[in-house]
């Protein structure tokens, strides 16, 4: 074989697709090695070559744009993002400056709002608590109320030291009944309900039965919010802020008019929230 030189490629050939075609890869660790080996020898001229062919034929743009073209493509997308990005703070400041149109139209109390970081959790007979770091020097005290994002109530606080306070949330498990209204539209013509905890984080209970000028039930739909109006419990303070929306409804065993709505809060979890905003009375300022 080795006088007919002409013959070698071809077998050689030959051997190779027959050892990547017929003989199992874990047979062929061998040629692994051989290939580690020819990268050493191979990988310390790689890179100057490599070098050397981008500064022979340097890479170019997909297009043939100036350099002040691309600046100005630049600063186009980046205008772009930010007008987006204020898109979404516009939206999120109407949001928040309608809740407050609507908090306003019913209640007066002056607030100060203290916000506190929820630092540990703690359980009793009602339920989870949150302890956040504000106390009385903050001007915070017994049944002081407490919201989370935006108008969302959380709770109120039911023990409080000089730094510290606990914070039993409205929708815990014993946390007590609680009167909302369904807000039919922008006014405060809402419907009653009577909600109750459920231990899952919701709230269900039964809405009045009420009937419009026609003789028509007044009834709820899934997505309406639902609103404090308890003043019976909760101080004036805490008036129309958020209870949840409504995810379910059911008709009530005491009537096919009236109904029993599950209410969800706007805020997952929150027993699990990372900051507390304490409404405080604005009369009395924080004792440092």
């Amino acid at each position: 074989m080795l006088s007919h030189p002409n013959r070698l490629l071809p077998l050689s050939l030959a051997a190779l697709l027959v050892l990547g075609v017929f003989v199992p890869v874990r047979y062929l660790g061998w040629a692994a090695h051989l290939g580690w080996l020819a990268t050493a020898v191979v990988a310390p001229i790689s890179h100057p070559i490599a070098a050397f062919s981008r500064w022979i034929a340097p890479s170019q743009p997909l297009t043939h744009e100036s350099e002040a073209v691309r600046e100005l493509t630049r600063q186009k997308e980046h205008a772009e993002s930010e007008v987006l990005r204020l898109r979404l703070e516009i939206q999120r400041l109407s949001a928040a400056l309608e809740e407050a149109r609507v908090f306003a139209g019913v209640n007066s109390t002056a607030v100060r709002q203290v916000f506190a970081p929820v630092f540990a959790s703690t359980s009793d007979l009602a339920g989870s608590l949150l302890r956040a770091r504000a106390g009385r020097r903050e001007g915070v005290e017994e049944n002081t109320v407490a919201t989370a994002s935006g108008m969302q109530l959380l709770g109120r606080v039911v023990s409080v030291d000089e730094r510290t306070c606990d914070i039993l949330p409205f929708n815990a498990r014993h946390a007590g009944p609680i009167q909302g209204m369904v807000m039919l539209d922008a006014g405060i013509n809402g419907l009653i309900c009577h909600l109750e905890p459920v231990g899952d984080g919701t709230l269900r209970g039964p809405t009045e039965d009420r009937r419009d000028s026609g003789g028509n039930a007044v009834e709820p739909s899934v997505g309406q919010l639902v609103r404090l109006h308890d003043p019976g419990r909760w101080p004036q303070s805490a008036q129309m802020l958020i209870l949840g929306k409504i995810t379910a409804i059911e008709a009530s065993p005491q009537g096919p008019l009236r109904k029993i709505i599950t209410v969800t809060p706007t805020v997952e979890r929150l027993d699990r929230v990372a900051e507390v905003v304490l409404r405080t009375s604005a009369r009395e300022g924080a004792t440092r």
